[in-house]
């Protein structure tokens, strides 16, 4: 009897579902590309785009790279440009575990 009652508590530990209310979700982030040492590419709309067509939502778009570059021939005060590199942030619901049963 005892052992049949450790076997429960086993399983139930094994087998709990996510808290009921909160859906499970996949997440996943893209970011710029560093081609070489302070060099970045940005993401591209494509790959947005595709991302958007598999189901993934944007949920946040936040600067991930901030690169200063002066222009210019003045010699003391170049204008300085400043470019930013986001980086993205997707969420999609996750598919129910169709193994466990």
């Amino acid at each position: 009897m005892l052992a049949t009652a450790a076997g429960a508590i086993v399983w139930a530990q094994q087998n709990k579902a996510p808290a009921p209310g909160y859906p499970a979700f996949e997440v996943r982030s893209v970011f710029p590309r560093e081609l070489s040492p302070a060099m970045y590419e940005q993401v591209s709309q494509q790959e947005i785009q595709n991302l958007a067509g598999q189901g993934w939502e944007l949920v946040s778009v936040v600067p991930y790279v901030y690169r200063n570059e002066e222009r210019g021939p003045a010699l003391n005060n170049k204008p300085a440009v400043t470019q930013t590199y986001p980086a993205y942030f997707f969420r999609r619901l996750r598919p129910p575990d169709n193994t466990k049963r």
